[in-house]
Order: structure tokens, then sequence, then C-alpha cells
């Protein structure tokens, strides 16, 4: 997926990172029901942003009682917000649609990293951008999965 290349995340400090991490259970159970999508997708944010495995462990323990937002979101610099952000907005989608609350949650990250709503948007249209490059290079191979042919 897109967490394949050199990003960001790693220039940040091990603790900002976990609350990235935080951020994405909470955004993931918004709407009430963990798929396996989901964790799939956290586990694999994790592993990009190289967390220890101990910090992973922390995170896991969250799905089970997420956090509130204002505590994570506390002491998070701005750039590891957006970042939140990003990545949150690809967790929001694995599932095929942004449930109102997962939208809720991001309309709030992004309040907090100081971005409009025309960002966000700009946020949700290339996550729409990146899964269709994604079913692309599927296709290329021809190792489709279902759902691709709605996004082709």
């Amino acid at each position: 997926m897109i967490l394949l290349f050199p990003d960001a995340l790693l220039a940040l400090e091990e603790e900002q990172r976990r609350k990235i991490a935080c951020i994405l259970v909470l955004v993931a159970a918004a709407d009430g029901t963990l798929v396996r999508e989901e964790m799939a997708a956290i586990e694999a944010a994790m592993g990009a942003m190289m967390l220890h495995p101990e910090s992973r462990e922390e995170v896991r323990q969250l799905l089970t009682e997420p956090p509130e937002l204002d505590s994570i979101l506390e002491g998070m610099e701005e750039a590891a917000i957006r970042l939140a952000l990003r990545d949150g907005a690809i967790v929001a989608s694995v599932d095929g649609e942004y449930d109102e609350m997962e939208l809720d949650i991001l309309k709030k990250i992004a309040d907090a990293g100081g971005l409009s709503k025309s960002k966000m948007s700009m946020v949700l249209n290339w996550v729409s951008k990146c899964w269709k490059g994604v079913a692309e290079g599927r296709k290329i191979i021809a190792t489709p999965i279902p759902g691709d042919e709605g996004i082709l």
C-alpha cells in the first residue's frame, strides 16, 4: 500500500508515532465495528512507523476500549496531527466507505492540525486516488480483489 515508501512519520519521536497509531485505532473503532481490513491497515501503519513492539502492544490494547480523541491530541506536534489525519483517512476508507462518525473524528483532527475543510477534502480525494492507483497496479499484474471493478 501507500506506506511502503519513505515517510515523514519516521522523523517523529516514538511517542508522537504512538499517538498517531492510537488515533488510527480511534478512527477504526468509530463506526462500532472493527473489520479485518482496518486491523490490517493499523498493523501496516505501525510497521511503517517502526513502532517498538511494546508500543504496538499498548496500541492493540486500545482496540477493546478506545481512548478519547482530546486526550490523544494533547501534546501532539502539528506535523503528527496532520499525518494522523492522512493515515486516519486511509484507515477510515478501507471498508469502502466513510462512516459519519469517522468523518466527525477526521474533521476534529483536521481542526486540531489547523487544516481547513478544503484541505481535508483534498486529503480524502487523495486517498481515493491512491485506492485507484493500487487497484490499477493489481490490474496490471492480473491479481484483482473483490471491489476493484468499482474503483476502476
